[in-house]
């Protein structure tokens, strides 16, 4: 690892000194690099924080260094991140700047930006085999993020050979082959490089495809492929491991779930609604098979792992939570868990995660990602994103940038307006080049000697409009009053709170957004479940968190089919909050459903798969906006009240 301090540290930190003697200093620093060596994270960079403490302006950097690696290992991203960013790389000892630059990616990683990432990896000084190893951890994360399974897969195979525990080169073997069975043959035949090694993962994975739930029948198979590959780095156990997983998944005889919700903080009030979600779907269930169900406060981030081992100790055999992403990440950098876990947010780290821990979140970056294959899917050309001037709003677009040009799509232009001032305009008329189309025009009328009428040309296809309600009220119709009354307006779900009143039935009338299926389609749900039972039972919940109130609902129903999911092949969970199913790093991904704004709210279809897309062959939606009601009250609702 990269706090081996002896040599390397005290050769970088003591200069002009060829055997430094032991000091205080030097104890303390072998100790702390013990301390990260053992996984004791936390530990680590108290002690390398008090060094720095310590040090004079030279030193000072690299413990700082040393030490915001270790909070971000620990979990502790906000921490380590204002520590990074306190780091000089100026005056860093030149052989730490791999590590900041390491540690650099994993923060762009963590904001959802794969590729600054991957460019940031792409420089980066490999010659340690520490450095070497974590850079192309984060480059198969980084794929994945992206939507590249196959590039994920290919970082896992170069990273194999690169390590020397037998236990976690199974467990990255594991992730290739779970990467792999779910990709068609065809496209492993078409995008898999083709020396002997890859060739050989595609063949295993599809021996492995036709065998699924035959491991005696495989057998004979799996000698003839051992064969033709006998120089193949697949270990002697690997397949018997794969089968003792897939046992291990078959579905779950729960007796109890404990679940781990704060009920103070910042979370509270959304982990209320969870809970609401949760004891409904519980109460729904078939009463013979209603397991226990237990509530305990994980408030405190930093005592997620004793209360997970305490609940484990007290019999649950499954757990949903914690909430926090700190916590969350903390469970996903453990060895192995004391049980089964669905936690209810998800993280992006450096290492893989245990196998029995799943990751269930709303993600608004997965949104955005669904705004790109929903647009593609239409046909759609050059996109022109409006966002806030924000992480926010940054997070969202490279999300959707780097979806758009996976799938080789035209240029993105893009705005970024402040949410805190009231006008928009010089924002919109920007993207839409108004200015530069008033001058042609005046040159055109010039020219003519007479008026003509002004119908300038969109420099793009349609709107991507990140923000709020108050923002999408602002945006709307200013896109309109820029001649842009017939691009097609894409947005966020947050921008709409199921009820549009008086003149916002106009304003937004044929703006597209993914909604849960819950709430876009509520006639598929009827009984003690529907969104109208519901919002009697949980009014406040309903009100204010009605998606988060389905994510409860949907981590219920999820348990007993998570071992299925991790199957390669499997349907998707119907889920209230989208068409549910688990990628290779047991992260829930949803599908979602896209509806209409205007006098009725239309359901229009669920986000295509990327690989269903076809830019030859669409048919365009209708996307000619409602007019606005006539009636009374001049309001219009989602189809279940929210």
């Amino acid at each position: 690892m990269l706090h081996r301090l002896f040599p390397f540290l005290l050769l970088l930190l003591v200069a002009g000194c060829a055997t430094p003697p032991e000091s205080p200093v030097d104890a303390q620093a072998r100790h702390a690099e013990r301390l990260y060596q053992e996984g004791q994270y936390e530990a680590a960079a108290d002690l390398y924080l008090a060094l720095a403490a310590q040090a004079g302006d030279q030193k000072r950097p690299a413990y700082r260094l040393l030490a915001a690696d270790s909070l971000l290992q620990a979990g502790m991203e906000d921490k380590g991140r204002a520590l990074f960013e306190q780091v000089d790389p100026a005056i860093l000892p030149a052989g730490l700047k791999p590590l900041r630059q390491l540690l650099q990616a994993r923060l762009k990683l963590a904001d959802k930006d794969a590729t600054a990432a991957l460019l940031l990896l792409e420089g980066i000084d490999e010659t340690d085999p520490a450095i070497a190893r974590r850079a192309m951890r984060l480059r198969a994360a980084a794929r994945e993020q992206l939507g590249d399974p196959l590039g994920m897969a290919e970082a896992l195979m170069r990273l194999d050979p690169m390590l020397d525990d037998e236990e976690q080169r199974l467990a990255v073997q594991l992730r290739i082959l779970s990467v792999l069975v779910r990709q068609p043959p065809q496209l492993l035949e078409q995008e898999l490089p083709s020396d002997g090694t890859s060739r050989g993962w595609a063949e295993l994975a599809s021996l492995i495809r036709s065998y699924a739930n035959d491991p005696v029948g495989v057998a004979a198979p799996y000698q003839e492929w051992r064969t033709l590959y006998p120089e193949h780095p697949a270990l002697p156990p690997l397949l018997d491991r794969w089968y003792e997983e897939q046992q291990r998944m078959k579905p779950l005889q729960l007796r109890h779930v404990a679940v781990l919700l704060p009920t103070q903080g910042p979370y509270a009030a959304a982990a209320e609604a969870i809970r609401a979600g949760i004891l409904a779907a519980w109460y729904a269930d078939d009463q013979e098979r209603r397991p226990l169900l237990t509530f305990h406060d994980s408030s405190d981030p930093e005592r997620v792992w004793p209360l997970l081992n305490e609940v484990a100790e007290t019999g649950a055999d499954m757990v949903i939570g914690p909430l926090a992403k700190q916590s969350v990440l903390q469970l996903a950098r453990a060895g192995d868990l004391p049980v089964p876990v669905l936690a209810l947010n998800q993280v992006s780290t450096d290492t893989l995660p245990p196998l029995d821990l799943y990751q269930y979140g709303l993600s608004p970056e997965e949104e955005a990602r669904q705004a790109a294959l929903w647009a593609a899917s239409m046909g759609l050309g050059t996109p022109g994103v409006l966002h806030p001037d924000s992480v926010w709003g940054e997070r969202l677009f490279r999300a959707f940038e780097e979806t758009w040009l996976l799938l080789d799509r035209a240029p993105i232009a893009r705005e970024l307006y402040h949410p805190e001032k009231n006008d928009h305009s010089e924002a919109v008329a920007r993207l839409l080049k108004i200015e530069e189309a008033k001058a042609e025009h005046a040159k055109a009328e010039e020219e003519a000697g007479e008026e003509l009428p002004f119908e300038p040309r969109m420099p793009v296809d349609f709107i991507y409009l990140i923000g709020h309600k108050p923002d999408l009220l602002r945006l709307r119709p200013l896109i309109r009053f820029h001649h842009g009354t017939r691009l097609p307006v894409l947005t966020v779900s947050r921008a709409w709170k199921g009820r549009l009143v008086g003149e916002e039935v106009f304003d937004l009338a044929g703006t597209m957004l993914p909604e849960i299926p819950w709430l876009a389609t509520p006639e598929r749900y009827t009984g003690p479940l529907s969104a109208e039972n519901m919002s009697h039972l949980f009014a406040e919940s309903m009100g204010k968190h009605p998606r988060l109130v389905a994510m409860g609902m949907d981590a219920y129903a999820l348990l007993p089919e998570l071992n299925r999911l991790a199957l390669p092949g499997q349907p998707p969970l119907q889920g209230a909050t989208g068409e549910l199913s688990l990628d290779a790093r047991r992260q829930v991904r949803r599908r979602l459903t896209w509806i209409s704004l205007g006098r009725r709210v239309r359901a229009l279809g669920i986000t295509p798969s990327l690989e269903s897309i076809d830019p030859d062959n669409w048919e365009p939606l209708d996307l000619e906006p409602e007019a606005a009601p006539e009636d009374e009250t001049g309001e219009t609702t989602a189809p279940a009240e929210r």
